[in-house]
């Protein structure tokens, strides 16, 4: 008979070994995970591309051109016209803002769009569109998209101010600001009488609406009140208000 001081019975051995050997194969794999053998290099960030661009609106343009060679007819969606073009100097790249209208027998409803384009250097395309929208001619058609190029955001970094005129007696619109580095639209607002433009000093934008007292006439309102915005952290502060006589 076999007692307890002579070790474990002969029907034990295999299985305990079989346990050892599987233990020391995790602790090995731990310890090479930790140590670290190299990792396969991870492949360079590809810029995202849009998803919400206007429909038709080319994916690339690839010439490395600067940006006042570059044929802005390039840019639009096929058989559209050029109605306007603006360049900008950017935090993220040189940019290019085109706009267009696609040709049709009524010139006040037609589709149009706009849209910004950024030089890369990534070894993909040269020039890509990162922001864009379209007007659809419907009910309230868009009679005319145009821009301007500022530095409104105070960052140093050229802004588009976008206008997109609606027509009637009051030039009536929407003005959108895009920022062309980050492309998210961090203004909008909409209504007639008035005009909204970059300011220079501080940078910002200046709204001038018109004033009416009871009795003005539609076209000579009594004061014009003009106020300067300030984009205070993504919030559009008033910094200053005046009021004058046209």
């Amino acid at each position: 008979m076999t007692s307890p001081s002579d070790g474990p019975a002969a029907g034990t051995i295999a299985p305990m070994r079989r346990l050892v050997l599987a233990t020391l194969l995790v602790v090995g794999a731990a310890c090479t995970g930790a140590s670290g053998s190299p990792e396969p290099p991870s492949s360079p960030p590809v810029s995202p591309q849009p998803t919400d661009l206007p429909q038709g609106l080319p994916a690339s343009f690839g010439d490395a051109a600067a940006p006042g060679d570059v044929p802005v007819a390039a840019l639009v969606p096929l058989k559209a016209q050029v109605t306007g073009s603006w360049r900008a100097s950017t935090a993220a790249g040189d940019t290019i803002v085109v706009a267009w209208e696609m040709p049709g027998g009524d010139p006040f409803r037609t589709d149009r769009g706009i849209a910004a384009w950024r030089r890369f250097d990534d070894g993909d395309a040269p020039w890509r569109p990162v922001w864009g929208h379209a007007y659809a001619a419907g009910r309230a058609p868009v009679e005319n998209v145009g821009a301007q190029i500022a530095d409104v955001t105070g960052d140093g970094s050229q802004d588009a101010v976008i206008l997109a005129e609606t027509g009637g007696s009051g030039a009536c619109g929407t003005t959108s600001v895009v920022d062309l580095a980050s492309t998210a639209v961090v203004y909008r607002s909409s209504g007639c009488d008035r005009t909204v433009g970059p300011n220079t000093d501080p940078p910002g934008l200046l709204v001038r609406e018109a004033v009416y007292r009871p009795g003005d006439a539609h076209c000579c309102p009594s004061r014009v009140r003009e106020t300067v915005l300030v984009d205070d952290g993504g919030n559009w502060q008033t910094a200053s208000v005046r009021t004058t006589t046209p």
